[in-house]
């Protein structure tokens, strides 16, 4: 099981913000992944830098976009299945999205190596 993360956040970056906050080493593959409504893992910091973890990717960004949101009870590579279905599939989480106007995130799912339509709630899913 991964481990827990003790911090989450979102990083609202965009490329008209420039590329001075992103490292360079990092910068192509923070771009592509588009930031923006993903929550990050906060995995620690280093000589200045934030070191943020989405899916299984790290990447070393400036604090300045960094805005810290509530603990989650899943992270990245958890074992989840539907609350309704407790003895259902097992599915693992790929991608958190945060919804910014219900101020709530939203787990993207696959089982093996097939994603899953849709984004499910948190109240939607329990640990497998």
């Amino acid at each position: 099981m991964p481990k827990k993360s003790l911090e989450f956040g979102l990083y609202s970056w965009f490329p008209g913000y420039g590329y001075s906050n992103i490292h360079p080493a990092n910068r192509r593959e923070f771009e592509l992944l588009e930031p923006h409504n993903k929550v990050f893992e906060k995995v620690g910091e280093m000589n200045g830098w934030l070191l943020l973890r989405y899916s299984d990717e790290e990447f070393k960004v400036r604090p300045d976009h960094f805005v810290p949101i509530d603990w989650l009870p899943f992270t990245f590579g958890e074992w989840v299945r539907p609350a309704n279905q407790p003895t259902g599939p097992v599915a693992e989480i790929t991608d958190i999205y945060w919804s910014v106007p219900e101020d709530a995130p939203f787990f993207a799912l696959r089982i093996g190596k097939q994603k899953l339509d849709g984004v499910y709630r948190q109240a939607q899913l329990r640990p497998a």
